[in-house]
């Protein structure tokens, strides 16, 4: 049977959709990455900061009562 069409709408989907999505992809990889390594960061610059004596938040170390 002959096609009106030299490809399918889903081949031209994937031909227009996929180079946006890969562009999205390599914007938003590198992202990640920055915002994962500021929180490991913020987290291990906290953890310096804050006495090891101290309890969980909200609650009195043995010291301070």
């Amino acid at each position: 049977m002959a096609r009106d069409t030299l490809v399918s709408w889903q081949t031209f989907a994937l031909f227009v959709l996929f180079p946006p999505a890969a562009l999205v992809a390599l914007v938003f990889f590198p992202l990640t990455l920055l915002v994962f390594g500021w929180l490991y960061y913020r987290g291990k610059y906290e953890a310096v900061l804050e006495p090891e004596d101290s309890g969980p938040k909200g609650q009195l170390s043995d010291s301070a009562r």
